[in-house]
């Protein structure tokens, strides 16, 4: 009985021994982190700071790349007529097939100020694009390549017709890299349908070259501007950072001075 008595009593001074031990340690810890709660704060404050002017100068280096690819899609769109076709580039558009012609041929129609977009189902009538051609003036367009204007018939051309009444299009053109068929060609005059065939791509439009500049200038100012905004954003995250730790350093300060 007396044993277990003391074995009690042992076990209770270790505990108070422990406890006094953890108590001295927390009172410790909390006056340091009270006595070092300014320092870091201003480390804080001052490494976010630096981390804003660093990003503010990124920023601004971004926006005068954003700048320059700006000004050299305006000099491309504005020099069109210097884009003259050579014999390489016919080559290339003859030799154009399926979606890398639509896509090429389409892409040039919106460097020349157009909009296009797709109909509501895709492939709907035989339409590729709906062309905006201002004032509420709407054209059907559907690029046929060189192989696949030899399947054009007037079945062909009739369902483009009934596309062009449920879209409330004024007209059609159809362009392609082949030569359309004498007889179907009559029959697209009948229907009053706008044919562009491989020479008259070439005399009326600019040169492809065209679409790879713009498409390349273009794809780095894109890649500029997301750069610009995900700096911005970084300087905008900077800013409440700083603002913050500059609440909490006011507060700790006051604080400081009430303990005095």
């Amino acid at each position: 009985m007396k044993s277990d008595f003391v074995d009690i009593a042992l076990l209770l001074i270790i505990a108070g021994i422990v406890g006094l031990y953890v108590y001295i340690r927390y009172r410790e810890e909390k006056r340091k982190k009270e006595e070092n709660l300014i320092p870091n704060l201003e480390f804080y404050r001052d490494k976010f700071q630096r981390e804003q002017r660093e990003f503010s100068q990124k920023a601004e280096r971004f926006k005068e790349k954003i700048n320059k690819y700006e000004e050299q899609l305006k000099t491309i769109r504005n020099n069109i007529h210097q884009y003259r076709w050579n014999e390489d580039e016919k080559k290339i558009l003859k030799a154009l097939k399926g979606t890398e012609f639509e896509w090429t041929l389409s892409f040039l129609l919106r460097i020349l100020g157009f909009n296009l977009y797709e109909p509501q189902i895709y492939k709907d009538g035989n339409i590729d694009f709906i062309m905006d051609a201002g004032e509420k003036h709407k054209i059907c367009v559907d690029f046929v390549d060189r192989v696949a204007v030899k399947k054009l018939n007037e079945k062909y051309v009739d369902k483009l017709i009934k596309g062009k009444e449920k879209y409330s299009c004024s007209s059609i053109w159809i362009i392609t890299n082949g030569i359309i068929d004498e007889n179907i060609k009559k029959y697209l005059y009948t229907k009053d349908i706008n044919s562009f065939e491989y020479r008259d791509i070439i005399r009326f439009f600019p040169s492809i070259r065209i679409v790879e500049d713009y498409y390349e200038t273009q794809t780095k100012l894109h890649n500029y501007q997301l750069l610009y905004k995900e700096t911005a954003d970084e300087v905008i995250r900077r800013k409440t950072w700083i603002k913050e730790v500059e609440e909490k350093l006011e507060e700790a300060r006051k604080k400081q001075m009430v303990k005095r």
